[in-house]
């Protein structure tokens, strides 16, 4: 299982690491410029991820149009929509705005708002079919 973190806070991100290393191979990426890059190579050498933890507010490029972009790339290798990666956003934003763009705009598959606690973060790998 493979997964990519894009988060620009230390703390977040290294948790997620710390936390999703025990269930698989983890890359990160800074920022959503950064994860784009680290997600196109990842295809490129048929070593694509299963799932993604990114951030929503970022520099350079933000987590929804890093996760659209995302979806552009699998369209353009031709992933089939079954093995699309699985795009988790997770921010401290909550609004309900936020939530639709994250699905409709980003065509994110899910959403963990801030803080992240093991306790939630072992519920949504749970309720995706990562953990039992």
């Amino acid at each position: 299982m493979k997964f990519l973190v894009v988060e620009d806070d230390f703390v977040s991100r290294s948790f997620l690491q710390l936390f999703l290393n025990k269930i698989g191979e983890v890359d990160v990426a800074v920022n959503g410029a950064e994860a784009l890059d680290v997600y196109k190579a990842a295809l490129e050498k048929n070593e694509p991820f299963q799932y993604v933890f990114m951030d929503i507010m970022m520099p350079e490029k933000n987590g929804l149009d890093a996760a659209r972009e995302i979806r552009e790339i699998e369209r353009d290798f031709k992933v089939l929509p079954s093995e699309e990666a699985v795009i988790v956003m997770v921010t401290a934003l909550s609004d309900v705005k936020t939530v639709f763009e994250a699905f409709s705009k980003s065509e994110a598959t899910d959403y963990i708002v801030k803080p992240l606690t093991a306790e939630v973060l072992t519920a949504k790998l749970k309720e995706l079919g990562i953990l039992d």
